[in-house]
């Protein structure tokens, strides 16, 4: 029969395991390689941030400027989250944070979000 030194030594090691072993896992099993090729009519893109959940992809338009994000931040690659109050988006796993031009302001993020390609033809915007 185990003690209880022995059990929170298993649990802390399978603990550290897990989340060293996450990023790849997450990699591996539920990133895509490269974006999906979609298009959106521009009237139904308003000023400010869209949210396509199905591509995970943020829009923001301000008048003429469109641009088109990865919602994955780029720490970990967790969903962002836009908060419109405070006009960020927002990490939920790890708290980074990222204007609305997708520059980040705070971390443990290193750099910017992750920008897609995308073009304009014929009144529809054509995203990846």
């Amino acid at each position: 029969m185990q003690n209880n030194n022995t059990k929170r030594r298993s649990f802390i090691k399978y603990g550290i395991f897990a989340t060293l072993c996450y990023p790849v896992y997450n990699f591996i099993f539920f990133k895509e390689n490269g974006a999906k090729e979609f298009q959106l009519s521009l009237k139904n893109i308003k000023n400010g941030i869209t949210k396509i959940k199905k591509h995970d992809v943020f829009i923001y338009k301000h008048e003429d400027k469109i641009e088109v994000f990865d919602a994955h931040c780029t720490h970990m690659g967790c969903i962002l989250n836009f908060y419109k109050d405070k006009n960020r988006f927002i990490c939920p796993c790890h708290h980074s944070q990222f204007t609305i031009d997708g520059f980040r302001i705070k971390g443990p993020a290193q750099r910017d979000l992750d920008k897609i390609t995308f073009k304009i033809k014929n009144k529809k915007l054509f995203i990846g």
